[in-house]
């Protein structure tokens, strides 16, 4: 692979994990280029994605996405396993409910470029895209690997994003979003500093679930 095969692209509106994720993108073991896409709405975030990626496949990294270091090789390993790719996903660590959570997707852009995304009454695109990949002949593969870890910012925080998203991004009513896990208000006990540094032990957690990732990281130590 050359050194364009795969870029970062970064989605923000401001939260306070931002610093932590750019962080950990500029600590990865393979670098890359990363772009920022500030202060759009969700699906022009994501087109926004489609639309600059000059790569073979990129990665699209929310503002509360904290990378282990060779988490970004791993990618690099990986979609070039698979044959018609759509696109790979591998899981974060949430230290808040100590499970496995949430994924990372590694795009294929000319994949992307002819399904697109289309947003759901929440505004979200997930569901939406999953049925339109799966009347293609391309694959979507979930990886069980923990590449980092979901990160909870300060209630200050969510209670502003979920305003954003309720205002700026769904088409449902303001009744109807109380009631959606969106609205959910999640009881932060660590600070940033404190999250950040749970991606040492990412590796133990891997090794704990048997993932690929673990084979993988062994290589590098």
């Amino acid at each position: 692979m050359t050194h364009t095969d795969l870029e970062i692209f970064v989605i923000t509106n401001g939260r306070k994990t931002f610093p932590y994720v750019i962080k950990s993108l500029e600590a990865q073991s393979e670098k890359r280029k990363i772009t920022v896409v500030g202060d759009m709405l969700w699906i022009d975030a994501l087109n926004e994605c489609v639309k600059l990626s000059k790569s073979d496949f990129y990665l699209r990294v929310d503002d509360d996405m904290f990378l282990h270091p060779h988490a970004v090789a791993y990618y690099l390993q990986q979609v070039r396993k698979v044959k018609k790719l759509g696109v790979y996903e591998c899981k974060f660590w949430e230290d808040w409910s100590n499970k496995p959570a949430g994924s990372l997707k590694a795009y294929c852009t000319k994949v992307i470029k002819r399904v697109g995304f289309r947003p759901s009454k929440l505004g979200k695109v997930d569901k939406n895209f999953t049925h339109d990949l799966g009347a293609t002949k391309f694959q979507r593969v979930k990886d069980k690997s923990m590449i980092g870890l979901h990160a909870c910012a300060s209630i200050k925080d969510q209670k502003r994003y979920r305003s954003l998203w309720r205002d700026k991004n769904s088409k449902i009513s303001k009744e109807e979003f109380v009631t959606t896990f969106d609205n959910i208000i999640h009881k932060c006990t660590k600070t940033l500093k404190e999250q950040y540094a749970i991606l040492q032990k990412i590796p133990r957690l891997n090794k704990q679930y048997k993932t690929g990732y673990h084979k993988f990281i062994r290589t590098k130590t």
